[in-house]
């Protein structure tokens, strides 16, 4: 594979840039395997992280243990782990993939203990981030744009510190869902947005004390039940503002405000702009006939393996 746009010497001053901070991608794909394919042990000199964007029953084994792709999920092996994969028999299979190496996991650092000594097998939550990255990367090393290494290393070092975040909550969020007292009160929530409802009201709903629903709340929501109160408020004013029908006044008081001022000061500190800047937003002609954006990945041609760095380090 030759390099493009003349990038000889870009080549060599990213591969210094990524040896010291990035990861130094050596490969990136998105491949359809035959029904019944199987791809026999091996152990890699890098490391592979690949999005299987559909359940499937593939199979993914290790020396110790065998997974099975019925969700979709990220697989990701270290260097020397033997590892197979048994794709279904009934259907073909698309996965998109990247080879790398990276500094930073070779030296241990323990923000990736997730990766470095979890479970190879990560489930992919509705609102990740990662099925984008991935595809991204894979558009950016079929088009070679200028400095396009340096972009695909970036995207990567994001995707990792995403896929980190998120492993050691991935399975339980996937698995469990919100306990029903915790449900029932966000319900509760929706359908009292109008009115001046107070925390201890909504707690009654769950049957438990205010001091046990809280704990219970934010160990469940990620956030106080004041906070989730307000921010459906807010999401509930955006919904009105960008129907073009209502004043700020009118707004405030529909989503349990009593007054307008208070809503205005609120709306500002937590959005970054005023309600009435929000309102001129939604009036410009980009946003009345914007649609909402296709899947990134879905909407990729497939089929394609990109040799990044031919040196494998």
């Amino acid at each position: 594979m030759t390099e493009r746009n003349g990038d000889g010497e870009e080549f060599r001053e990213c591969q210094a840039s990524m040896l010291r901070a990035w990861p130094f991608v050596h490969s990136v794909g998105d491949v359809w395997a035959a029904a019944g394919a199987t791809l026999e042990e091996r152990r890699l000199t890098d490391y592979e992280l690949v999005y299987f964007p559909d359940g499937s029953s593939t199979i993914y084994e290790t020396d110790e243990e065998t997974y099975k792709l019925d969700k979709p999920c990220f697989i990701f092996t270290r260097p020397g782990e033997g590892h197979r994969y048994r794709f279904d028999s009934n259907k073909n299979v698309r996965h998109l993939f990247v080879h790398f190496d990276y500094e930073e996991l070779r030296r241990g650092d323990a923000r990736f203990d997730s990766l470095l000594f979890g479970s190879p097998y990560l489930p992919v939550s509705g609102n990740s981030l990662l099925p984008a990255l991935l595809g991204q990367m894979v558009r950016i090393a079929d088009f070679q744009l200028a400095y396009w290494k340096r972009r695909l290393s970036a995207l990567l070092s994001s995707a990792l510190e995403e896929l980190c975040a998120s492993a050691d909550n991935a399975l339980e969020e996937l698995a469990r869902p919100l306990p029903l007292p915790i449900s029932q009160a966000l319900t509760y929530m929706e359908d009292h947005l109008e009115e001046s409802i107070t925390i201890e009201a909504i707690a009654r709903q769950s049957g438990w004390s205010h001091e046990h629903f809280t704990r219970m709340f934010v160990a469940s929501v990620g956030m106080s039940p004041k906070r989730a109160l307000l921010e459906r408020r807010l999401r509930r004013a955006e919904l009105l503002m960008q129907s073009g029908r209502w004043t700020v006044k009118q707004i405030a008081y529909r989503v349990g405000f009593r007054d307008e001022h208070h809503f205005s000061k609120m709306y500002k500190r937590l959005r970054g702009m005023t309600a009435s800047a929000y309102i001129a937003r939604c009036e410009s002609s980009l946003a009345q006939h914007a649609l909402p954006a296709p899947d990134t990945v879905a909407s990729l041609s497939s089929n394609r393996h990109v040799l990044v760095n031919e040196q494998i380090k």
